[in-house]
Parts: C-alpha cells; sequence; structure tokens
C-alpha cells in the first residue's frame, strides 16, 4: 500500500480499559490476542447524511442502521422545532 497509495499503517497493542476510535471510512483490520469482546457504533455525521442516497434501494445492513439513525435525527429536531412553535403561543 505504502509504493501504490502512499497509505502506512499502523499497529497498536489494546489492552483492558483502552478504546480505540477509527476513523469513519478508514479501513481497518484487527487481530485479537485472546478472547475478546468488541463494541462497535456507527455513526453518521451530518456531512455525510447525502452519500445514503447513493445506496438506493438495495441498502447493505450497515446503511439501513444508519437511516435509521437518520430518521431519530430528523424526528427530534421536529420535536424541538414543535416544542418552540407551540412555546410562542
Amino acid at each position: 500500500l505504502r509504493e501504490e497509495w502512499g497509505v502506512s499503517g499502523w499497529t497498536l497493542l489494546q489492552f483492558l480499559g483502552d478504546a480505540v476510535l477509527v476513523p469513519a471510512g478508514a479501513p481497518h483490520q484487527v487481530q485479537t490476542l485472546t478472547s475478546t469482546i468488541s463494541v462497535e457504533q456507527r455513526f453518521l455525521s451530518p456531512e455525510n447524511i447525502t452519500h445514503l442516497r447513493d445506496y438506493g434501494a438495495h441498502l447493505p445492513r450497515s446503511a439501513r442502521q444508519l437511516r435509521a439513525q437518520v430518521d431519530g435525527m430528523i424526528l427530534s429536531a421536529v420535536r424541538d422545532a414543535l416544542e418552540v412553535l407551540q412555546g410562542c403561543k
């Protein structure tokens, strides 16, 4: 990868209590050395919402989860707007 694309890899050891943040869209791989529990949270930033349209009707599972997150963001925004409007009476 380094010669062809100028991309360098990183190696790190993660210990009990450590957290590793991998930026959205960054390719990565994991090799576990012991029994491990992995917790993953997909986050959709407002800047990337438009990318969901690119999938069309054939959304992979991860994109469906992100679309549900967008639906929740929209619902929350509408609720907040209604509360503001109701307070203007």
